[in-house]
């Protein structure tokens, strides 16, 4: 009995030195580790004490908790796609008064955007230490949502302060991101602009109408936080106006334009410029086109 015991604890020792975490649930290797274990860290299955206190959206289960140094990680399993999870997650914690940085941080332009853009954000708080990087990934087809907490505050430090001032890039990242309706075709996409505003433009074909097309870039924009102000519509045309609060920037005015001719494709613009006349007086153009 004792050599069938010490045979027993011989292999569980070998395998163990093979992979370390080959008794730890799939969810929690798959989460936080994927085929790496490079890192040097405490694992558990719950949050930390003192965690930053977290709004979750539904669909969401706790995979665990990764801590180490400066950085604490909380995990979680979504049961929807990476990016709609993702938008959920940013959704639930900006009504907790966690806004999104685009001044600093992951420097993601705005606009309408034609490819999978990569699903994290550098969220700040006025009350709250440090920055909250909430991120969404697919892994071997599992969605996880990652709520990863920075001491270091500089991403969160004067971030607006300057997002105006002669550089359109850095306007161009408060730009809504403007996902289009799957299945359409997307054509002659493309952003450009100066310090006095900046503007998303691109051609949807198949798929939607106008009507459909404007409630499906309208609710991004209430997701973003761009508040509505005025809209039209007419035989050809049809549109909204919104604004973004810079809080002690200004405002941004923001138009939703969509042109329909009777005949496809639909043209799709939406533009931003300061309030503020006397912002963005500086000259200087730029443009790009989406792929």
């Amino acid at each position: 009995m004792r050599f069938a015991f010490l045979l027993m604890l011989a292999i569980s020792a070998a395998s163990y030195a093979e992979d370390p975490f080959s008794c730890v649930d799939s969810d929690v290797t798959e989460a936080f580790l994927g085929n790496s274990y490079l890192e040097r860290a405490a694992y558990s299955t719950s949050i930390p004490d003192g965690f930053l206190p977290l709004n979750v959206p539904g669909g969401l289960s706790l995979v665990g908790s990764k801590l180490s140094d400066s950085t604490t990680t909380v995990v979680y399993r979504a049961t929807m796609e990476a990016e709609s999870a993702f938008d959920a997650a940013v959704e639930a914690m900006a009504r907790s008064g966690w806004a999104e940085n685009r001044g600093q941080g992951l420097g993601m332009m705005g606009g309408f955007q034609t490819i999978p853009r990569p699903v994290a954000a550098v969220l700040c708080h006025d009350d709250e230490p440090g920055a909250l990087v909430v991120s969404a990934n697919d892994r071997t087809g599992r969605t996880f949502v990652s709520y990863e907490h920075h001491s270091d505050s500089s991403n969160c430090v004067d971030a607006p302060a300057t997002v105006l001032d002669e550089d359109p890039f850095k306007m161009m990242r408060l730009l809504p991101r403007l996902k289009v309706p799957k299945g359409v075709e997307a054509t002659n996409g493309g952003s450009g602009g100066y310090s006095g505003g900046v503007a998303s433009n691109i051609d949807i074909s198949g798929g939607t109408g106008r009507s459909e097309l404007k409630n499906f870039c309208e609710d991004q924009l209430r997701n973003q936080s761009w508040e509505f102000q005025t809209g039209w519509s007419s035989d050809l045309s049809s549109g909204s106006v919104w604004t973004f609060n810079l809080k002690d920037d200004g405002l941004l005015i923001g138009t939703l334009h969509l042109f329909d001719s009777g005949s496809e494709p639909i043209r799709v613009r939406f533009d931003a410029s300061p309030a503020d006349p006397k912002r963005g007086m500086e000259t200087g153009t730029w443009s790009s086109s989406l792929q």
